[in-house]
């Protein structure tokens, strides 16, 4: 029998073709960035086509706590920093592994005081130890309250001294993009030695881009970053469209046998999802880049499997492996190790998912390996609360009667607008 919980939070999705002209939304990792280099400037501000999400929402919250006037305009966010930042005493990032991160380092930085960052019960099982040690290493006091390097976070203020320090790459980029962001506050000049393996590599790409548009000086050598002390201000920063949202978008259009337009503002801002293009070309859907910073993808028959490494874009996992159900060959995904420590454990969760859809999955440390069913039998799935596993499983329902999906407040971590947008392309997905 359905809880009553679950009968409010899931969609019924009903097979239908999309078809239409739409554009996603901006970009959450570019808008955490943003709100964070703009809390840490001398000047003012005006932040054009943020997104407003609860990920994101959680980072403006932290920083309105930390003293910034912020005011919403219309389409935009004219952010006024603190002369000094305030303390809080303690920030609560709801869900967003992010904002925790970031936070984290910007937190040493108030002048005096300890800060205590928490989360939700999935943010309290991400991993922080190796951010926790690099700043210890630049003269902050911090430390983790549990047993294995999880939050709650404890920070002592009174700023960052600056120094050497090494960092492993291979659980999050976001550790090395949150010492980047606030090191440019430190005493002293920092070297952060990135130790390799590097996953998400293009998010910390990402960070570099926007720390030169806020005046940072930074210089990477190889896996040697070089961290100035400087003063940010940027007047005005365009967020660009979101190729992790619109990886969804590409891919109802492929699973539904339709044919969409998207459209995709800021492409010269690097984004490690834009990938989505190049895997869902070489699985042999019709991908047309069209002069107006727009894509056309359509697709009318099965795709052809492939392998993709997905460890510097581990967030199209989802979609990836929804498309992989309607392949004739099997889609190998690997590199996805660190997908483990994302809302949810990603990698166990898509296998034992759509395993319900008669797929059959071979799971290992770091890879999957999905081989499609002949047809994709009804069944309901279970997202967990994770906004990127609901999307990419609604999507299923597209070219399957009888799918049932458990989830959707999530959505409104990315992609508040995502049922909406689904159902303005002709799709069918009614709330339950």
């Amino acid at each position: 029998m359905k809880k009553d919980c679950d009968l409010m939070d899931s969609v019924i999705v009903k097979p239908s073709i999309l078809k239409g002209t739409i554009k996603p939304p901006n970009s959450k990792s570019y808008t955490h960035r943003a709100l964070c280099l703009s809390v840490l400037s001398s000047s003012p501000t005006l932040i054009v086509d943020p997104l407003l999400s609860r990920d994101t929402q959680a980072t403006l919250t932290s920083c309105i706590n930390l003293g910034a006037e912020v005011n919403n305009l219309e389409s935009s966010l004219d952010f006024n920093p603190p002369s000094v930042l305030s303390n809080p005493g303690k920030f609560h990032v709801e869900n967003s592994g992010t904002t925790l991160r970031f936070l984290t380092s910007i937190s040493a930085l108030v002048p005096e005081g300890s800060i205590k960052l928490d989360g939700d019960s999935s943010i309290q099982k991400r991993p922080m130890q190796p951010l926790i040690n690099s700043l210890n290493d630049l003269g902050v006091s911090c430390k983790s309250i549990t047993d294995d390097g999880t939050p709650p976070i404890i920070v002592e203020g009174g700023g960052i001294r600056g120094g050497y320090t090494e960092i492993s790459g291979s659980i999050s980029s976001q550790f090395i993009s949150s010492l980047l962001i606030s090191c440019s506050k430190a005493d002293n000049e920092t070297t952060i030695k990135l130790i390799e393996p590097v996953v998400s590599g293009p998010y910390i790409d990402s960070t570099l881009f926007m720390i030169d548009k806020f005046g940072g000086l930074v210089t990477k050598n190889n896996n040697l970053f070089t961290v100035e002390p400087s003063k940010y201000s940027c007047n005005k920063i365009n967020i660009p469209s979101d190729f992790s949202a619109a990886a969804f978008l590409f891919a109802g259009a492929i699973l539904s046998h339709g044919e969409i337009t998207v459209i995709m503002d800021g492409q010269d801002m690097p984004q490690s999802d834009r990938n989505i293009l190049n895997i869902i070309s070489q699985m042999g859907a019709s991908v047309i880049n069209n002069d107006d910073s727009s894509f056309t993808v359509s697709s009318e028959g099965n795709l052809n499997g492939g392998t993709f490494d997905l460890s510097s874009c581990p967030d199209l996992l989802p979609a990836v492996s929804v498309l992989s159900l309607i392949s004739s060959n099997s889609v190998k995904i690997t590199g996805i190790e660190h997908t483990k420590y994302k809302e949810s454990n990603r990698l166990k969760l898509i296998s034992s998912e759509l395993k319900k859809t008669g797929a059959n999955i071979i799971e290992s440390n770091d890879t999957l390996i999905i081989e499609a069913p002949n047809s994709i039998k009804p069944c309901r799935l279970n997202s967990y609360d994770d906004h990127r596993l609901f999307m990419a499983f609604s999507l299923i329902g597209l070219n399957s009667e009888g799918i049932e999906v458990i989830g959707r407040q999530s959505i409104d971590v990315s992609y508040p607008n995502f049922i909406d947008d689904i159902n303005s392309l002709s799709g069918k997905l009614a709330i339950n």
